[in-house]
């Protein structure tokens, strides 16, 4: 098989940094984000909660909301947060007249990056709690004829800040803020909605989108969230016969000239594989920075799009590695000791939302931006990547759960993993999946332990099972990868 290969990836070092224990980082962050005592979590008037998107206190936005609301589910981080909660105040998010999903209740104006990513989290909040509730369906689908609605209205044209559902027109305030990668974020909220609602012409509406995506001639990157799900849209899609330049498109996101992708060290501290936020004023800007949601957001949509095309795991693998690595600069945590912070004095359970290169004299620095310092919203992404990243026995060999965050799989799923292993002889993954697993196949689970056998995904053969104490013990080639699945014992 030939991998995609990115120099841009292949250079990142194995990282200085052992990875974060991101189970307690995730279990941190839930008891004081769930607990109403911290100021985070609110109840409305007509009883819906609902979040601020920062430490000290700002707004009700679906961006905040959708992602405690999966990490809740995947984690069980809350059991007094029961389906009801989170449906009740998942409807006032749905604008009733203009049928799509709005990052605050009502609102009828909005950049497209947000639009689109409201769109993704509101797709992920009805696979992770309400895929069997019809009407959270039909609203989905709603949503996704409105957004397609809007593509024609604007011939595709992408290129413009933010649309206005009143007078159905794009918008822009200045040129820096066009935002032209959304139409690869919509090609991933089409395929969503056709995929579960069996609608072959939404597919084909993706895979039209996903085409003019790929045309671009520069990297039109503007903000991570339409170009990570674009991934997995582009990998489906290929894997399916559709003509889908893969390369390029992974291509847009490991770039460091154009695109997001940071990489090297900062006053020695490695920032290989954090992201940075948007494109700013200038290249210069936008380089200055990483930020927090922006470098965990992708991961939990680009590693399932290895299980489409086995083709980018390597690649995906180790950018992932480097970037959960290195994601404790965003609390202050350097290789060595600690880096300068603006605001100890909020909850550390919180990350920063960005660390900037150099600031006041320092560097790094982690900090806040236009609107907080600590961000309930990054943060968020803490609970996915606890349950998506399984430490194993190999620290810098995790094993990566690339189907507990697969919104486009259908039918019945099971526990799929890929373990990359970069060393130049045989290493030994010993780990367990989640626990999420136990609510989603209790088959697989007799008298509550993990049992089952351990199928190759690209050779099919039988590779062993999981250990009586449920743990899968499993040998991963020098420099190989392996994509393992559980299966029912026969």
């Amino acid at each position: 098989m030939e991998f995609l290969a990115y120099d841009t990836i292949k250079n990142m070092p194995v990282p200085l940094r052992d990875i974060p224990n991101y189970e307690k980082l995730a279990r941190d962050f839930a008891d004081y984000v769930f607990d109403p005592l911290n100021g985070i979590m609110h109840t409305s008037p007509d009883g819906k909660i609902y979040f601020n998107a920062y430490a000290e206190g700002h707004g009700n936005e679906m961006v905040t909301w959708g992602i405690l609301a999966v990490g809740n589910i995947l984690t069980s981080a809350s059991a007094d947060l029961h389906h009801w909660i989170w449906d009740s105040a998942f409807k006032t998010y749905f604008h009733p007249e203009y049928k799509i999903y709005t990052n605050t209740p009502g609102s009828t104006n909005s950049e497209f990056w947000y639009m689109l990513y409201v769109n993704n989290l509101a797709g992920a909040v009805y696979r992770a709690i309400f895929s069997d509730c019809h009407k959270t369906r039909d609203r989905m689908l709603a949503s996704a004829k409105t957004l397609q609605k809007i593509a024609q209205e604007i011939d595709y044209d992408f290129n413009h800040q933010g649309y206005d559902l009143v007078t159905a027109k794009a918008w822009s305030n200045k040129d820096i803020y066009r935002q032209p990668d959304t139409i690869g974020g919509y090609a991933y909220n089409m395929l969503f909605a056709g995929i579960h609602s069996s609608d072959g012409a939404l597919v084909n509406e993706a895979a039209k989108a996903m085409a003019k995506y790929e045309a671009f001639t520069n990297n039109p990157w503007y903000e991570i969230p339409n170009g990570g799900t674009a991934v997995l849209a582009a990998a489906w899609l290929k894997s399916k016969g559709h003509d889908v330049n893969l390369e390029k498109i992974l291509g847009y996101i490991f770039d460091t000239k154009e695109g997001p992708l940071q990489t090297g060290n900062w006053n020695n501290q490695p920032v290989d594989g954090l992201l940075m936020g948007w494109r700013g004023d200038d290249r210069e800007y936008a380089k200055s920075s990483v930020y927090s949601m922006e470098s965990l957001m992708p991961l939990p949509f680009m590693l399932p799009a290895t299980k489409y095309a086995p083709e980018m795991a390597k690649s995906i693998a180790w950018y992932a590695l480097n970037a959960v690595a290195n994601f404790g600069l965003f609390y202050g945590t350097g290789v060595n000791g600690t880096i300068h912070e603006t605001r100890p004095d909020l909850s550390a359970t919180i990350p920063y939302e960005k660390v900037e290169k150099e600031r006041d004299g320092h560097s790094p620095v982690a900090c806040g931006d236009f609107m907080g310092h600590r961000s309930v919203y990054g943060g968020g992404y803490l609970m996915w990547i606890s349950e998506i990243m399984r430490h194993t026995s190999c620290k810098h060999m995790p094993a990566w759960d690339i189907s507990l965050s697969d919104w486009l799989e259908t039918g019945v799923q099971s526990p799929k993993f890929l373990l990359y292993n970069r060393e130049k002889g045989e290493r030994r993954g010993v780990f367990t999946p989640s626990t999420a697993w136990h609510k989603k196949r209790p088959d697989l689970y007799p008298g509550g332990v993990l049992s089952g056998k351990l199928r190759n995904m690209l050779t099919s053969e039988i590779i062993g099972h999981v250990q009586q104490d449920g743990y899968i013990d499993i040998a991963v080639p020098a420099d190989g990868i392996l994509f393992i699945e559980i299966l029912l014992p026969a």
